[in-house]
């Protein structure tokens, strides 16, 4: 897929970890249809190999929170593919994700150590073994890009208010991994730039997710343009940052939320 910003993906190497969820299969959609070689990888229970037969991409299972299996799936990955020119690291823990958990959205003066410890290593630990594991390879196959997903919540701190009712709140381990995510890419980039490896960082807004209009119209109340993100919005920014389009950044934070943390 090519136009005249000279984006293009076709035949790229790419590896997408976290690619069952909202964003995930929407990112994995993309990928596909722009002509990439392309690696999909989930947790154990995920569907992740039932949409990697139908997108017509490889599909991996793998516990982002485990450093062996990160290990042999990206390896898995490099070998399916004979190496890699991208990864895009989406993988985390959410609230969403967390409300069969109901301790997850606990006051935070009786916080259980438990549930924040399983989100840092999902959302934090698990980025950081992926990135490792990921740039090597990059650099091995001559270079190439890394992009990874923080999330708004790691730049500003939540309204609170506008969870009021709703089955899931913000917790801490989220906003602090979050932060976290982008200051290891931004650390990662001055290590690699000399091996033409691009570490950035994609930043949504609130993406839309069948929410109950209190909760979308009380999102939308603190945001600039006056509404969620739908999904197909944050395709773009990954797709620029994995394209030769974006050659020139690296260490960078990409922001794409409606304006939200522009008041």
């Amino acid at each position: 897929m090519t136009d005249s910003t000279g984006i293009t993906l076709h035949n790229k190497r790419i590896l997408l970890v976290g690619a069952t969820g909202v964003l995930g299969k929407t990112y994995a959609n993309a990928l596909a249809e722009a002509g990439t070689n392309l690696a999909i990888a989930d947790q154990p229970g995920s569907n992740v190999i039932e949409l990697a037969d139908r997108i017509g991409a490889a599909g991996i299972i793998m516990d982002v929170s485990v450093e062996d299996d990160v290990i042999a799936s990206v390896n898995q990955a490099v070998e399916t593919l004979d190496g890699l020119d991208g990864i895009v690291m989406n993988a985390a823990a959410t609230g969403e994700s967390l409300l069969a958990e109901g301790e997850a959205f606990s006051p935070f003066e009786s916080y259980p150590l438990d549930v924040w410890q399983k989100t840092i290593d999902v959302n934090l630990t698990g980025t950081f073994l992926v990135t490792r594991e990921g740039g090597r390879a990059i650099k091995e196959s001559g270079g190439g890009s890394l992009v990874m997903v923080s999330s708004i919540y790691g730049v500003v701190g939540p309204d609170h208010r506008i969870y009021e009712d709703q089955p899931f709140k913000s917790f801490p381990g989220y906003s602090a991994s979050k932060a976290g995510v982008i200051g290891l890419a931004r650390w990662a980039a001055t290590w690699w730039a000399k091996d033409g490896v691009r570490v950035n960082t994609v930043t949504p807004g609130g993406v839309f997710n069948d929410h109950d209009k209190s909760f979308s119209d009380a999102y939308a109340n603190r945001t600039p343009m006056g509404r969620m993100a739908n999904r197909e919005e944050l395709v773009g920014m990954v797709l620029f940052l994995l394209s030769d389009a974006s050659s020139y950044c690296t260490g960078q934070n990409y922001i794409v939320d409606g304006g939200f943390t522009a008041w």
